[in-house]
């Protein structure tokens, strides 16, 4: 029986010299599809569509709300400052038709510490349930 790859490369990136300096995996298991991103943000644009800048939660420090720096609200389930939301649910300072984020040299801290897969317990993003289930 021929063994399906769990992990396959989608895409690398490598320097000038020609080393890996990142790649884009996706994962196939039991619970879905995932896809890994250990690159630059930019390289991953592509596929991820800036999918972090529609994540609920980015909230800013005090002393970023308190700026005058950022569109900003008061969660009302938190109490504590977020960045703006438009309508179809992402960052008010994503560009829609580049995916990049509008203020990024002077990004708050939050968006600035996030990566979405840094550290080993972190799986990627859930691409489609493949699980099939098959009754007797």
């Amino acid at each position: 029986m021929k063994k399906i790859p769990r992990i396959t490369v989608v895409q690398e990136f490598k320097d000038e010299a020609g080393e890996v300096t990142g790649q884009i995996t996706s994962q196939s298991g039991a619970d879905g599809t995932w896809v890994q991103f250990d690159c630059n943000c930019l390289d991953a644009l592509p596929i991820c569509r800036s999918q972090c800048c529609s994540l609920k939660g980015t909230f800013l420090t005090e002393a970023e709300a308190q700026s005058g720096e950022y569109d900003c609200f008061t969660d009302p389930e938190t109490g504590l400052p977020q960045l703006r939301r438009d309508a179809d649910g992402a960052c008010t300072y994503l560009d829609r038709e580049t995916k990049l984020c509008s203020i990024y040299d002077r990004r708050p801290g939050v968006c600035k510490a996030f990566h979405c897969t840094r550290g080993a317990a972190v799986r990627g993003w859930k691409l489609a349930n493949i699980v099939e289930r098959h009754s007797a």
